[in-house]
């Protein structure tokens, strides 16, 4: 292999780690900005006098949507996180720290346990935002339970509408 080779090889893993690190930087900021972002719609909601009901409401559910949201998002970034690992890895295997240990204190978490429990933690936000929004600031007067059924029946289209999706070599319909 020429020195070209060689040189090209080593910019690339330079590049794949800065984006790696990047990607980790963004991904550990996202948690705190879910905490942000609930705690200051929450506050607006409960604690902001002379505020319409409605728009208590609407803070809540929006605060359950943005958790919902952010949830995706900090899993999309930890998968393209991953890809950079592995192209990482790639280029030294023998000096790649995996972040798998011989002895791990907590065997059975792996690569994604920390983004799983963030996005537990943030789930949970978005249960009691809902819930709040729900059953403390229902501001209409029919049931509370056609808009608990509105918010699902909306959730599962977007859940179909993301998870159904056909992978991006078969969309242009090719030759």
């Amino acid at each position: 292999m020429g020195d070209d080779a060689v040189d090209r090889q080593q910019v690339c893993y330079q590049q794949n780690f800065e984006q790696a690190r990047s990607l980790n930087i963004q991904m550990n900021h996202v948690p705190v900005l879910a905490m942000t972002i609930t705690g200051g719609l929450w506050f607006g909601a409960g604690v902001t006098q002379n505020l319409p009901t409605e728009i208590r409401y609407a803070l809540l559910l929006f605060a359950g949507l943005c958790n919902l949201a952010l949830i995706l998002a900090v899993l999309r970034i930890r998968d393209v996180l991953e890809s950079y690992l592995e192209k990482i890895q790639e280029f030294h295997p023998e000096s790649f720290a995996s972040g798998r240990p011989t002895t791990p204190k907590i065997a059975w978490l792996g690569s994604y346990s920390m983004i799983s429990i963030y996005c537990a933690l943030m789930l949970i936000g978005a249960i009691f935002s809902f819930s709040g929004a729900f059953w403390k600031y229902w501001p209409f007067d029919f049931s509370r339970w056609f808009g608990v059924g509105a918010l699902v029946g909306m959730l599962l289209l977007v859940y179909w509408r993301l998870f159904n999706r056909r992978p991006a070599s078969d969309v242009g319909g090719g030759v």
